[in-house]
């Protein structure tokens, strides 16, 4: 699939999407220079991206070969304090929410964590991308269901070297201000509770375009860098959107660390009875989720009986080293990376956020209200105070 610089712009300039990498580049010149590409030519990468968002007709029809790697599909691990660590697939349905409305998804990046198996791989690039994507399950048949998606870059520079915690933020900059044009992906609405999912890492090809247009714009960025955000796009523009962005990277099969088919997920109990998507579809329940590649798995199982999570990355139950040590001990050949869920009915996310609004409108207390008018308790709906 070509594209065109005046499709691209157009499927993506009304959204301001492209503000961060504009400042930087003529990214018109970019998209010129891309195409023309040869689909005789198409890398891995490429042929990835324009087919990562085909239903599975779609699929068959055009003989696409799923995943560039299929060592490298990822893998989900759940942890909550009440379950501990666990495969995805052990969660039961009764687990997921029950409510007949939408539902609306909290996913936050919340951690990346290469592994030594992956050091020598790392070193070779200077760059590379967190991809993340919800996708709607229906939409209308004139824009196209929604997707929620989100670019980040999880290293620079230090590739081979475990960062330290504080530097793994994914809505700061280095001197510490966020960055314009790049949400995180949080507070997506899944209709019916059920939706796809698509995440992957690559690294960058040095010789790519990607990796000069990024050589401008990260320059001095920290780990877990916002690139992109893209909040409630249409899947159309979305593909147009990574059809161009495949160009720019041409990753081969080597270049993924992660790379996953677009997965089925289910938020609640009436979104997994829905006929749109697999029986096994992917559950999502509040906790956090690792992702570990497919190669790498069977590491993962021999210390999974030991292991706990502590912001958002694993380590040891036992081990009392200092914070970031103990994220470098723990599974020690595994690369994954983290997500922190959380799932409301609409309902109650809209009453949410309303409170929260109004709480923000209101006047600061005057600070010369006594203590005990501070210490006044409320009380929850059962009828026992806070």
């Amino acid at each position: 699939m070509t594209v065109s610089r005046r499709d691209f712009l157009s499927a993506t300039s009304s959204a301001g999407l492209f503000t961060l990498l504009a400042s930087q580049l003529n990214l018109a010149d970019a998209a010129a220079e891309v195409a023309g590409t040869s689909p005789q030519a198409k890398t891995a990468g490429e042929k990835y991206w324009d087919t990562l968002y085909l239903s599975e007709s779609q699929r068959s029809r055009g003989g696409s070969q799923g995943t560039p790697n299929e060592e490298r599909d990822p893998r989900f691990v759940h942890y909550s304090e009440s379950t501990g660590i666990r495969w995805v697939e052990d969660i039961k349905a009764n687990e997921l929410p029950t409510f007949t409305e939408d539902a609306v998804v909290t996913m936050e990046i919340s951690g990346f964590r290469p592994g030594k198996l992956d050091t020598s791989k790392l070193a070779k690039a200077q760059f590379g991308q967190l991809h993340l994507s919800l996708q709607q399950v229906a939409g209308s048949e004139f824009v196209g269901p929604l997707v929620w998606a989100a670019i980040a870059t999880v290293f620079a520079d230090k590739a081979s070297k475990l960062p330290a915690i504080k530097d793994l933020d994914f809505s700061q900059s280095q001197n510490g201000q966020t960055l314009p044009g790049a949400p995180s992906l949080n507070r997506v609405l899944l209709k019916q509770g059920s939706g796809h999912m698509s995440v992957n890492i690559t690294t960058t090809p040095r010789t790519s375009l990607l990796d000069n247009i990024l050589s401008y714009t990260m320059q001095a960025a920290k780990i877990m860098t916002p690139l992109l955000g893209f909040p409630a796009i249409s899947l159309p523009a979305l593909q147009a959107f990574y059809s161009f962005y495949g160009t720019l990277e041409k990753s081969s099969p080597s270049n993924f660390l992660l790379n996953s088919s677009r997965k089925d997920v289910a938020a609640t109990q009436e979104g997994a009875d829905n006929s749109l998507i697999s029986v096994n579809a992917l559950k999502l329940i509040a906790g956090n989720y690792f992702l570990v590649p497919k190669a790498q798995e069977a590491d993962f199982q021999k210390d999974m009986k030991d292991l706990t999570a502590q912001g958002g990355y694993l380590v040891n139950s036992s081990d009392k080293s200092a914070p970031d040590q103990r994220v470098a001990n723990a599974i020690p050949t595994v690369t994954y990376a983290s997500l922190n869920v959380r799932v409301q009915a609409l309902s109650a996310y809209t009453a949410q956020a309303a409170k929260a609004s109004s709480t923000d409108d209101q006047p600061p207390a005057d600070s010369s209200e006594t203590d005990s008018n501070n210490k006044k308790t409320t009380k929850k709906p059962g009828g026992k105070p806070n």
